[in-house]
Parts: C-alpha cells; sequence; structure tokens
C-alpha cells in the first residue's frame, strides 16, 4: 500500500514513480519520453496522453460539482458571481493541474506494470 501511495505522490508532484529522484518534466508542460536518472518511459505513444487528460476532467468536474452544491445551496451567494467563479474556475484549474494529472497517469502505468509491457509485436514499446 506504501509502494502505491508513494508512486502517487511521486506522479502528483512530478517525480519518477520508480527512483523518485528523476524529473516527468523538462520545463513548462513539455513531458519526457522517460525517466532521465532509471529509463523509466513515461509514455510509449501518443495515445497514452489521453489518460492524463481523464484524470484532469474528471478532477475538474468533481470540484465544480462539490463546489456549485455547497455555495450554490447558499441563498446569501449571488448567482452570477458564483457562475463567474465556478467558470474561471473551469478555465484555470485544468490548466493548472495539467502536470500533475500526466503524472498521475504515467504513475498508474507504472503500478499497473503497462510501462514494461511488450507491443502485438513482441517488442517493448
Amino acid at each position: 500500500m506504501i509502494r502505491v501511495l508513494r508512486a502517487l505522490f511521486d506522479g502528483l508532484i512530478g517525480r519518477c514513480p520508480r527512483c523518485h529522484a528523476g524529473r516527468m518534466f523538462e520545463r513548462g508542460f513539455r513531458m519526457r519520453r522517460a525517466c532521465p536518472r532509471c529509463g523509466l518511459e513515461f509514455e510509449r505513444s501518443v495515445g497514452e496522453i489521453t489518460g492524463g487528460m481523464g484524470i484532469n476532467t474528471v478532477a475538474t468536474l468533481l470540484l465544480i460539482t462539490v463546489a456549485s452544491l455547497v455555495f450554490g445551496r447558499d441563498p446569501s451567494i449571488p448567482l452570477a458571481p458564483l457562475l463567474l467563479a465556478l467558470a474561471a474556475f473551469a478555465i484555470v484549474f485544468p490548466i493548472a493541474f495539467y502536470r500533475s494529472s500526466r503524472g498521475l497517469w504515467a504513475s498508474f502505468l507504472f503500478l499497473t506494470g503497462d510501462n514494461a509491457e511488450p507491443d502485438q509485436a513482441g517488442r517493448m514499446r
């Protein structure tokens, strides 16, 4: 259980889930193909970015839903500012959470062993 939590935490902060030292991102939003320290491939194919996007979308929608239920039920909060704040959050949060969501997905791939699985031709992807 500690291994799983450590790998997920490493992904959340952008560290390699295997060696806990290598950085997943070069700079900005550019993710490295593999860990510079241990060589773990973070994303082997182009389509694997969709997992991080899914994590980002679910987290954003979950937070917006909770915030709208909590603050929307309070009659002292005006509706227009609340909707504007939620719209701004829906734009800013996915951008701010982008690196963490991609890191979480890379950690999930590591934990499931998908990083070390051969492709259909029998070679490592």
